[in-house]
């Protein structure tokens, strides 16, 4: 067993039999995008747009961010599936016969009161056009950084990581869902999948960064990729230290030199970027960067993105 699902799967038990012990209450799936941002503090977020699971068409995709509720009391989750590549390779396994990886990144933002302490991959499927789920599994995926076994998040803070999934050949991934309290809380969020990322299926291919301009036509995202999500992935990849792809997302407007924008993350540890609000193709964002002393940087502003590509930034 999964080092990280022995932990839920005790950590849990208690869970379960005081569910018993009360009653259950009726699951629910939220689908529709949080109309609200969440505050700092937990204490203005608004309640999930929860469904019935036999309810009608899922609303959130790729980008959207989802508002969760946990199993205990100030459990609150801002949810956001950022990218989906598929197939994927990973770091050192390869998938079974007739089978490939799929990677889904969630952005995780404690919007509640409570310490969030889970390990993600216990709450993540995805589930193929046939209605076939699939759980995740324990391989690392080269399209960028993984969650931890367990992540610990106070309020107001957020991580972001990739999920690995193994899946048949022939599978059509059209839904990924996510649970809070290792998949025991009652709400889950459920997002459909279009314009999926392609990525290497080979291992041991992680991308490293380079210095050297590329003449290939730039990666943008996929045709129809929301502004908010182009941004969110131009992050993704510098946190990825794949300075190439940031560079050819909107990198290459910002700074005279490839060289010269790599060199401006020589002190950065880490960018944790949080949307606060989309306006046609403007994105406001606040930036946390922690640098490689252990200190913060933290930064507000703008990114105006047309076809794929951020072409201009207003930051302070």
């Amino acid at each position: 067993m999964h080092r990280a699902q022995w932990w839920c799967a005790s950590s849990f038990f208690g869970v379960v039999l005081a569910t018993v012990a009360v009653g259950c209450t009726s699951p629910t799936v939220t689908t529709s995008p949080s109309s609200l941002q969440p505050s700092a503090s937990g204490s203005s977020v608004p309640g999930p747009t929860a469904l019935p699971t036999n309810a009608g068409p899922q609303k959130a995709q790729i980008g959207d961010s989802l508002d969760l509720v946990g199993s205990g009391d100030g459990e609150h989750m801002a949810v956001t599936v950022t990218r989906v590549v598929d197939p994927a390779g990973a770091e050192v396994f390869t998938p079974d016969a007739g089978k490939r990886f799929v990677a889904v990144q969630f952005r995780l933002r404690d919007t509640g009161t409570a310490v969030y302490s889970d390990a993600p991959s216990n709450g993540a499927q995805v589930i193929d056009t046939q209605g076939q789920a699939f759980n995740s599994t324990i391989a690392d995926t080269n399209a960028g950084p993984s969650f931890p076994g367990i992540v610990r998040l106070t309020s107001g803070s957020s991580a972001l990581g990739f999920i690995t999934f193994e899946v048949p050949k022939g599978s059509v991934i059209a839904k990924v869902q996510f649970t809070l309290n290792s998949g025991f809380a009652d709400n889950t969020g459920q997002w459909t999948v279009q314009g999926v990322e392609k990525g290497s299926p080979t291992a041991g291919t992680a991308r490293a960064p380079t210095a050297t301009a590329s003449t290939a036509p730039a990666p943008t995202s996929a045709e129809g990729t929301s502004p908010r999500q182009v941004v969110e992935n131009y992050y993704s990849a510098i946190n990825a230290h794949d300075y190439l792809t940031a560079w050819n997302l909107g990198g290459k407007n910002l700074n005279g030199s490839l060289q010269g924008f790599i060199a401006g993350f020589a002190g950065t540890a880490t960018d944790a970027v949080s949307v606060s609000g989309v306006q046609g193709n403007t994105v406001s964002v606040t930036l946390d960067a922690t640098q490689t002393d252990g200190s913060h940087r933290v930064f507000s502003g703008t990114y105006t993105v047309r076809d794929g590509t951020i072409v201009g930034a207003d930051i302070h």
